[in-house]
């Protein structure tokens, strides 16, 4: 007889999300975790998440001081009059601290951008202080686009936004990496250490060939059609620990090996943006219809690029065709809701009525944390990694969302504490003919929630170093690793409830002993 046990689900911290009581079956742990990671191995198949967002998620993003009023650069916010100016001006006369925009409705024309670090531009809720964009970016900077076949494209489907968080990370090469070092791996022999010290953060940096040896490495060998792959580099920031001799330590391990075929190398890691953030405000377009996919108007609300330790916090983004855009590392996006009006859905492909092209997108982003999202509208790709590493998704919510694997050797990411809603397209995914596989090595989904059950992605999708564990599923266990691992716990028995808090707890207990 199975013992019945009662535990308190994740509380969210969104509007409409309810703390609620769960009874479940005794818990479950994983053979790739155990209770409190006694089952966990530093390079084994279940990566290290627990330096995902902003300072690793040891610290929220702070309550920032305000430091200016857009109503005092003549910002009106009655939807009417343009604001674009007076908000711009505002942010660009703060050196540091908050920007405040009061409750109204604030029309918005032109390009947004904060590339100063510690600026913050908050509303009083995005309900309160909204944002209002009568005009796609297509309509104010036409530009063409093209798809990675080659097909007419607009030029706003896969990036640029209104407001932007623009930096640099000023990399420049420190040392050469000498010896090839295995995944996991903590130290690298270099050529020369007279520019590294002590707590400095670097990236490791890899070269992909010609052949694309890298991307099939990191595709477990089994990388599919990459005819068309593009001759993308790979690289993970770390801090360093020690330096002794010509060996380089850092705190945290390897996610791929360093071959010399690669030419892997250290860079200079000094970010022009940090500790900047876009927090309280409400972002709406039109409820035009959805124009279909590559044909986007240009709705797209946020981008951060090439900053690190920033944040987006509690907003709300209505009617848009990309939601938030990351290609960054090291940042949280935390409280973000999507919603579409339902003049905006169109027909969709997979049986979904779409309303928009991403809601959040990373590409070529590493270690960043989505956290706390609520996705009621419904996009071709709800969540979509693209050559991204590290990113954790957690604590989140859609009507039927997918995780989108857009191919190109997406890496390493992990989705934990998910409800899915439906589940009729979890693994709906795009991405360009011959670019490899959806999914490369190393992804791990764990206790994914769907109303009905979901079975592995298909055959083909992924290589066999993916995991799954605590799906909504009928499928039976596979452990033997001739298949990806595929542990069926039910969600509600699941234990730990959320892997990145279970690796981030230990790693924090572990530094204070």
């Amino acid at each position: 007889m199975t013992t019945l046990t009662c535990r308190l689900l994740p509380k969210f911290f969104l509007t409409g999300f309810l703390t609620a009581t769960a009874c479940a079956a005794a818990p479950v742990t994983s053979e790739l975790w155990g209770e409190h990671g006694e089952k966990w191995t530093v390079g084994g198949r279940l990566p290290d998440f627990s330096f995902a967002g902003y300072h690793r998620g040891e610290q929220a993003p702070p309550a920032v001081p305000p430091m200016a009023n857009v109503k005092d650069f003549g910002a009106v916010g009655d939807g009417v009059a343009d604001d674009t100016k007076a908000i711009q001006a505002a942010i660009t006369a703060t050196n540091s601290g908050a920007v405040f925009i009061p409750p109204g409705r604030y029309l918005i024309s032109d390009y947004l951008r904060i590339e100063r670090s510690g600026v913050v531009l908050r509303g009083a809720g995005p309900e309160k202080s909204v944002l209002w964009f009568p005009r796609g970016l297509d309509e104010v900077h036409p530009r063409r686009g093209s798809t990675s076949e080659g097909s007419p494209a607009s030029g706003y489907s896969f990036d640029g936004a209104f407001l932007t968080i623009q930096g640099d990370y000023q990399a420049k090469s420190l040392a050469k990496i000498t010896a090839s070092a295995s995944r996991g791996a903590r130290a690298v022999e270099v050529d020369r250490v007279g520019a590294l010290m002590v707590g400095q953060p670097v990236l490791v940096v890899l070269r992909e060939t010609k052949a694309q040896s890298l991307k099939t490495y990191l595709y477990g060998d089994d990388p599919g059609d990459i005819v068309h792959g593009k001759q993308l580099d790979t690289k993970m920031l770390l801090h360093v620990v020690a330096v002794s001799g010509n060996q380089v330590t850092f705190d945290r391990p390897l996610r791929f090996d360093t071959r010399a075929e690669w030419q892997p190398e250290i860079r200079s890691f000094r970010p022009t943006v940090t500790e900047a953030g876009i927090e309280e405000l409400g972002f709406e377009f039109p409820p035009t219809t959805y124009r279909g996919h590559f044909k986007e108007n240009g709705a797209n609300a946020i981008e951060l690029r090439g900053v690190f330790n920033c944040w987006v916090r509690h907003v709300a983004i209505r009617n848009g065709d990309l939601g938030i855009n990351v290609v960054a590392c090291g940042n949280t996006i935390d409280g973000v809701v999507f919603t579409a009006d339902a003049s905006r859905g169109m027909g969709g492909t997979d049986g979904a009525t779409w309303t928009g092209h991403h809601g959040i997108q990373c590409k070529s982003a590493e270690d960043n944390l989505v956290t706390n999202f609520d996705v009621r509208a419904s996009y071709v790709h709800d969540l979509s990694v693209e050559h991204a590493s590290g990113n954790v998704w957690v604590h989140g919510r859609g009507d039927n969302l997918n995780f989108d694997h857009h191919k190109d050797t997406p890496y390493e990411n992990l989705y934990t504490d998910i409800d899915c809603g439906r589940g009729d397209r979890v693994w709906r995914c795009g991405g360009g003919a011959s670019l490899g596989r959806q999914s490369a090595g190393w992804e791990t989904f764990w206790n994914i929630r769907t109303t009905h059950p979901v079975e592995p992605p298909p055959k083909g999708w992924g290589p066999v170093s993916m995991n799954f564990i605590g799906l909504t599923t009928k499928t039976p266990s596979a452990l033997d690793g001739t298949t990806a691992w595929f542990e069926d716990i039910p969600p509600v028995a699941l234990e730990p409830v959320d892997l990145h808090a279970a690796q981030l707890n230990r790693r924090i207990d572990a530094a204070r002993k």
